[in-house]
């Protein structure tokens, strides 16, 4: 399929790839913020630091990450994994598994609309 859009869109293929990634990836994150735990603390949580990155390439494959940002980054492996004192709350790994096979319809939806 990427071929084709490749063929029929020239340079204007990257831009629909770019942006199916980041839609995709937005899926994911949405999934995130709503499973992740949050406490009552008066500070910034993880849900409302969870980001898409730009588009990155890894040997000629596209992928975005999306995950905590920096800030509270170094908070989130405690509630994905738990700790000594506290049981894992993942929400990283579930909310990926669960939104799969929606994020590759919804990326496939989008890049066969380029072939119309």
């Amino acid at each position: 399929m990427l071929a084709a859009i490749r063929q029929k869109l020239g340079e204007g293929a990257q831009q629909l790839e770019n942006k199916a990634l980041r839609e995709g990836g937005e899926i994911f994150a949405a999934a995130q913020r709503n499973s992740v735990a949050v406490s009552q603390i008066d500070h910034l949580h993880i849900r409302d630091d969870i980001k898409v990155s730009g588009v990155r390439s890894n040997d000629g494959d596209k992928f975005v990450a999306i995950g905590p940002g920096k800030k509270t980054g170094w908070r989130a492996h405690f509630l994905e994994f738990g700790t000594s004192k506290m049981p894992a709350k993942p929400f990283i790994y579930p909310s990926f598994h669960e939104q799969k096979a929606r994020v590759a319809q919804f990326m496939a939806s989008e890049l066969r609309k380029a072939l119309e």
